[in-house]
């Protein structure tokens, strides 16, 4: 009797090993059958969001086609039935709809497949709404080490609109700029000023530069200022986040932006006026750029614009619209930032009194913005493969504005240390700028 308790007794211990064993087998071959199944499914929906935004990307290059299309029908004045049909598309905001890419380049409307072969598309992937818009409050482009300049061409609803500008608003450097690791979980704030990103993520240093004329004048006035006028000027910005630096308007190593009594950083017109005056002391202007800031950009100013150069034998100081420009350009090359400049008119002025088409369809403007017309195209496309959609939007620079003749520069210093000897101007080129 106690042997065969003995035998039933290892008979049960076997018992229990094994079914311990098969259990742990068992988790083992789940987990792995999980883990497997995990990664198969992150690989597909990763293969899906990128067929999505290729099909995203396919519809911003379909909308650089269709505008391409309108840029010729307005450039060789087109009047057949397709050119008006296109014209009327892009100048008309109540045609601004999903089909506006479909309908110029003659595809399908109501989304648009993208073939992987002739016979096949097991992904569905297709563009489904793709909008041009024309007329942008601001222009946005990105500064970096291998493309240090922008150049924007002022062109407005309407010519007249370039005379009613006082002001031009510059900010830089947005969450996109230094990476989101950067940036505070709540409410996305900037904290870059933080001692342990600081070395990391802090704004960079850049120029902003204005060239302009009145309706008439001399090349002769982009070398000098008279009284309050000047036909050229350039400022360069330093980020701080010491307020009251930034604050401060005595003559040290910088000038300060920062206004108290308005919480933003405010440049006054004589400050171009006075950097293209080689007979008084040019220095940087410090603008603060709070720690916390919930705005889109880190880092901004508003400077205020002198009048051009009156030429007193052929008229007054009207801003002509074919030569006004603004140059932002990142003077030490690092680090790279996302910019946008915006057109002001004055404080409490309405610079649209008119129905003026916008990216939000045709509205009045009731705001000092003086909206850019053609100066960039802004691309939105929305694209998708099977159930999964992804969505881009871009900005295109006019191919009109790709080349410019530089009055700017180049300039030589001749002369002694003490500047005593004159600026020579260098013979302007032609330089070709890609965006």
């Amino acid at each position: 009797m106690k042997k065969l308790r003995n035998q039933f007794k290892k008979g049960a211990a076997s018992f229990y090993i094994v079914a311990f064993s098969t259990l742990i087998l068992l988790i083992v071959a789940t987990s792995f059958a999980t883990i497997i199944i995990s990664e198969l499914n992150r690989t597909l929906n990763e293969d899906l969001s990128q067929s999505a935004y290729d099909s995203a990307m396919a519809g911003v290059e379909d909308a650089k086609l269709a505008y391409y299309s309108y840029q010729n029908c307005v450039a060789n004045e087109g009047g057949s039935s397709d050119c008006n049909t296109i014209k009327s598309i892009i100048d008309d905001p109540s045609k601004w709809n999903c089909d506006m890419v479909a309908q110029i380049l003659g595809r399908s409307e109501g989304g648009v497949m993208i073939q992987e072969s002739t016979t096949n598309n097991n992904m569905q992937q297709e563009y489904t709404c793709v909008k041009i818009q024309t007329v942008l409050k601001d222009y946005r482009s990105s500064l970096s080490s291998s493309d240090q300049l922008k150049v924007i061409n002022a062109k407005f609803e309407n010519g007249s609109m370039a005379n009613k500008v006082q002001k031009i608003k510059v900010s830089w450097y947005d969450d996109t700029s230094w990476g989101r690791a950067y940036s505070n979980s709540i409410g996305g704030k900037v904290t870059f000023w933080n001692a342990a990103q600081k070395a990391l993520a802090v704004p960079p240093t850049i120029s902003v530069a204005v060239l302009q004329t009145a309706e008439n004048f001399n090349l002769s006035d982009f070398d000098i200022t008279v009284g309050n006028k000047t036909n050229r000027g350039m400022l360069y910005l330093v980020p701080t986040n010491n307020a009251t630096a930034a604050a401060s308007n005595t003559e040290d190593n910088h000038y300060g932006a920062w206004s108290v009594v308005k919480s933003e950083n405010i440049i006054g017109a004589e400050a171009l006026t006075k950097s293209n005056d080689k007979r008084t002391t040019n220095l940087p202007y410090l603008v603060n750029c709070p720690e916390n800031s919930d705005s889109e950009f880190a880092c901004s100013a508003t400077i205020e614009l002198p009048r051009p150069i009156t030429d007193a034998l052929n008229g007054g100081d009207i801003r002509s619209s074919d030569t006004f420009m603004v140059v932002v350009s990142l003077p030490y090359g690092n680090p790279s930032t996302n910019f946008a400049v915006e057109f002001l008119c004055g404080d409490g002025e309405t610079c649209h009194t008119e129905e003026v088409k916008t990216e939000e369809g045709s509205e009045t403007i009731n705001n000092n913005t003086a909206y850019l017309n053609g100066v960039q195209i802004k691309v939105d496309s929305t694209g998708r493969a099977n159930d999964l959609f992804r969505r881009v939007e871009t900005r295109l620079q006019s191919s009109a504005d790709s080349s410019y003749l530089s009055i700017m520069g180049p300039l030589e210093l001749l002369g002694n240390n003490d500047g005593s000897d004159l600026l020579r101007k260098v013979d302007a080129v032609k330089r070709e700028w890609n965006f």
